[in-house]
């Protein structure tokens, strides 16, 4: 079947080349031209549609990274101000003044019998908000330097099983000390790199407390703890986790008014802890005791800030030795997850 173009191509061939056939060739080719430039105009709207519309949504990500990155800094700005005012907060305090725990249970500084004026550890700086923690070092036990009985009494006491404690205990001996000696339970060189993934063994002090993760035996539930449900139906253990009962630094010794029953009973024995714990729910002790000390040189500040609705959170941990009326960092964390 011819179409109306054959068709009149046809027409004009039988009827020849009059005015009006040619005029309404002339027409029929117009027309079909015009509609092939309407199919060109249109495509072309649909790709400047598809084009404005990927520019549109590249600057939407744009805008939203340089917002999130301006956030992000605006968070770590707003937890460098609460490190800052912890900082303000233990140079302010008198060289030596006791350290230990006022009846809202959170660390304080300062002669016992003194009347201060209490530092609210949160602040808000423009459309941000800070808050931080002071954590004492010295209530804890130098995980790289205690003994083997001691570290057994604290990992037993935040309920891991004693067959696993046996383990990981004698695993830490050999993960510290600079030989290639295996204690009766231990690792060293040779279990390490027959690993998946091998790694060599330390033979030297932890840096952080978070290499115990690295050691045989240990896991993140036993360092950071865990909460169980229903124990009798196979569901998770609970453990209370070993990280508040252990430090990698030198203390000189233990701050009883600071440290944990479990700290005070493997350092000091059961009765001796029985004494201070006693003592300390009348008030802070004022007067050191059982070779202990009431006070402490080492902190842990650990200061979040917190932009606007709270959707942007930055984390910084950062640990200081007071010395007299000057600081010293020992470790800084400032991307803590």
């Amino acid at each position: 079947m011819l179409n109306y173009r054959q068709n009149l191509q046809v027409t004009c061939r039988h009827t020849g080349n009059s005015p009006t056939c040619t005029g309404r060739f002339r027409e029929v080719l117009n027309n079909e031209g015009g509609g092939v430039a309407l199919v060109i105009v249109i495509w072309i709207i649909v790709v400047l549609i598809a084009i404005v519309g990927e520019f549109s949504y590249s600057m939407r990500t744009e805008i939203n990274i340089a917002r999130n990155f301006k956030e992000e800094e605006e968070a770590y700005q707003l937890a460098l101000a609460g490190i800052e005012q912890a900082k303000l907060e233990l140079v302010s305090a008198k060289t030596n003044a006791a350290v230990y725990f006022d009846e809202e249970k959170m660390l304080a500084f300062g002669d016992l019998n003194e009347e201060k004026e209490k530092l609210e550890r949160k602040g808000s700086l423009g459309n941000g908000s800070f808050n931080y923690t002071i954590i004492d070092e010295d209530g804890k036990l130098n995980i790289n330097t205690e003994s083997l009985e001691r570290l057994k009494y604290v990992f037993v006491d935040t309920g891991i099983d004693i067959t696993e404690v046996d383990t990981i205990v004698d695993s830490v001996i050999d993960w510290r000390d600079p030989d290639d000696l295996h204690m009766l339970n231990g690792a060293e060189e040779d279990y390490y790199r027959s690993l998946d993934k091998p790694y060599s063994c330390k033979d030297g002090p932890m840096d952080a407390l978070d290499e115990l993760l690295l050691v045989k035996g240990m896991k993140k539930e036993y360092l950071y703890g865990s909460k169980g449900e229903d124990e009798g139906a196979g569901e998770e253990k609970t453990y209370e986790g070993v990280e508040k009962y252990f430090a990698v630094y030198n203390t000189n010794g233990i701050n009883i008014n600071t440290a944990s029953r479990a700290v005070l009973e493997a350092v000091f024995g059961t009765d001796a802890a029985n004494n201070i714990m006693t003592q300390r729910e009348a008030g802070p002790i004022n007067m050191p005791m059982f070779n202990g000390k009431i006070f402490s040189e080492i902190f842990t500040i650990v200061s979040t800030g917190t932009v606007a609705d709270g959707t942007i959170k930055r984390t910084i941990r950062a640990v200081m030795r007071k010395k007299d009326r000057e600081l010293e960092t020992l470790y800084w964390n400032d991307n803590v997850i």
